[in-house]
């Protein structure tokens, strides 16, 4: 009885959502909806990881730095080796599936029409949810973030949603699900639109803008309204202190830098020389290897917040704040690469609040006249370090004051994210996420359009729609086949069918013809052109278009040389690249669903 009945409201559903002017109207409902969802599967997903904490620490994770110093050393040594072979059980069981984050929602959103798995979300939340739980040194807000897409897109699958709603909905269950984490709605809008979709439309704005705080609302009615981490207030002691903070961001770049080729680099290490060692057993070496790092500092367990909440309010001195780094680096370069789940936005905070401490207290003892106290170097550090990881300065930066509460130091975050951003993507060139993408073979440091440049081929895209002509053919019955054709491009070819050049209208002798020329060779009067392979990336062609001023290409075969296989037209590319353009943005469909022609 139920099931026709559930299928006849999902039906009316569907019909009301592609219902013309209301489309706008039922898409804020929807939004709503996700951002309910996001923001009650990030509460749940927090507190299972806290009270997995409990169960193999004895104390939550605001309490786990100092619960950790109490507990015996072969406690510390035994929950993450025996919790990573539990968990390698569980990589076993899924065929070696890696858990799923940030740079898989980005790449949904541009290639997939903003299609998630179900089950590759659930599996994935699950994992982080062990991984944390037995003191991986990872991150929580990753996974949550791939969490709240997922329900999103299943939302979106249920309903048959056309892909720029798709899109959008899905930044909407991102949105929310930042929101909800970190009690921040601002931070989760500029997030989704800066990180996810890569664009600001306006048509996806207001969507996000009611997820959020959907998702902002549900946190705050189950844990209250308060900023995620409890901080004194700071100012800035003088303006002579700016050049302090962009030496910051200088510093923070290069401490992000080596952070994420950390990673790159043993990630390439472990392919390369422990390809042997199986993959289920790779969380247990990693467990043991972070149980060693614990014995001396507790504080890289799990997510870290109790240390980073404790530096922020410059609880720790130079001795251990430099170290701390380091440890934290090693540790979840060794989880991440081990196959524990989780992100590094998290881990991002914990290194750049200690980086910043440890500036703060060393810039004190050369300037103390001027310098502020430490922690608001901790925030400012913060900032910096981890817009220089995920390359998104403005959504990094709104994340810090909202996490903080502190808005006075808004001018020293902004000044340090950016100045870390330029530096990291000038030496760097990718964020984390693109980076992991990179090692994927997909490139959308510049979205969809950027991906289609660089992925399509030119053979996609050419024409074999050409006339050839042999070298000593007379210039007369050239002239006669272009003015045949309308006056497209001739190719000129040898005897053996190699070509030598091309002839358009723009070749042919001006002025007053006479026989002489008109029975001349072609060659006389053909001209050469840059030309591409088949095989090249439609990139190379629309560099080739920019430098050479020309309208049409030649397209040679890749396997023999000067054999001419098609022509490819400017004007191909450039509706290939701003189709997608169009579609990474949500402009290609009408909001009622049709396609604009």
């Amino acid at each position: 009885m139920n099931g026709p009945r559930d299928s006849s409201v999902t039906d009316h559903l569907r019909r009301f959502v592609a219902g013309g002017r209301r489309t706008h109207a039922v898409f804020l409902i929807l939004a709503a909806l996700t951002g309910l969802a996001a923001g009650y599967a990030a509460i749940g997903f927090y507190l299972a990881i806290d009270i997995l904490l409990g169960v193999t620490y004895g104390v939550g994770e605001a309490q786990l730095a100092t619960g950790a110093r109490g507990l015996a050393w072969w406690h510390l040594l035994l929950v993450p080796t025996l919790g990573g072979l539990v968990i390698g059980q569980v990589i076993r069981f899924i065929d070696g599936k890696s858990a799923r984050g940030v740079p898989d929602v980005i790449e949904a959103a541009a290639l997939r029409d903003g299609r998630v798995d179900l089950k590759d979300g659930l599996m994935s939340a699950a994992a982080t949810i062990a991984s944390l739980g037995v003191g991986a040194s990872t991150g929580r807000e990753g996974p949550v973030v791939h969490l709240g897409a997922t329900l999103s897109s299943a939302l979106s699958e249920h309903l048959h949603l056309n892909p720029p709603m798709r899109r959008t909905l899905l930044g909407c269950g991102v949105a929310a699900a930042v929101a909800a984490s970190f009690n921040a709605p601002i931070a989760g809008v500029f997030f989704a639109l800066e990180v996810i979709l890569g664009h600001y439309a306006l048509h996806a704005f207001a969507p996000i803008v009611v997820s959020a705080i959907a998702g902002t609302l549900v946190s705050r009615a189950h844990l209250g309204d308060y900023p995620a981490f409890a901080v004194a207030e700071y100012a800035s002691a003088s303006v002579l202190e700016f050049p302090a903070f962009i030496l910051l961001g200088l510093l923070s770049a290069g401490i992000a830098i080596i952070f994420m080729r950390s990673i790159s680099i043993t990630e390439t290490m472990r392919e390369r020389y422990l390809a042997s060692i199986p993959v289920w057993l790779l969380p247990g070496l990693a467990g043991l290897l972070i149980g060693l790092i614990s014995l001396v500092f507790p504080e890289i367990l799990s997510v870290g917040y109790e240390a980073t909440n404790r530096a922020i309010n410059g609880a720790y001195d130079l001795s251990l704040l430099i170290p701390l780094i380091l440890a934290k680096i090693a540790a979840t370069t060794i989880s991440l690469v081990g196959r524990f789940a989780g992100g590094v936005f998290s881990p991002s905070l914990f290194i750049g609040a200690m980086a910043g401490a440890s500036f703060g207290l060393a810039a004190a003892k050369v300037f103390p006249a001027l310098a502020s106290e430490h922690g608001l170097y901790a925030i400012v550090g913060m900032g910096a370090v981890t817009s220089a990881v995920l390359g998104a300065p403005i959504s990094t930066s709104l994340i810090v004051f909202e996490i903080t509460g502190d808005y006075k130091a808004t001018i020293a975050v902004m000044t340090a994210a950016a100045v870390a951003s330029l530096c990291t993507r000038l030496f760097n060139q990718d964020s984390f996420f693109h980076s992991q993408l990179v090692r994927r073979g997909v490139y959308l440091v510049g979205g969809r359009a950027s991906y289609l440049l660089r992925s399509s081929r030119v053979a996609d895209h050419m024409t074999r729609d050409f006339a050839t002509l042999q070298e000593n053919t007379p210039l007369h019955e050239a002239r006669a086949r272009l003015f045949l054709q309308g006056g497209s491009l001739l190719v000129i070819t040898d005897t053996e069918g190699h070509m030598t050049g091309t002839l358009s209208l723009s070749d042919l002798p001006t002025g007053r013809d006479n026989d002489d020329a008109l029975n001349q060779p072609v060659s006389a009067f053909m001209s050469s052109r840059p030309n591409v392979k088949a095989s090249d990336a439609l990139e190379v062609a629309l560099k080739l278009f920019d430098t050479s001023g020309e309208d049409i290409l030649t397209v040679t075969s890749p396997s023999h040389k000067g054999v001419v296989v098609g022509l490819v037209r400017d004007r191909d590319v450039m509706r290939a690249y701003n189709r997608a353009l169009l579609e990474s943005q949500g402009n290609d469909d009408g909001v009622d669903g049709t396609t604009r022609r």
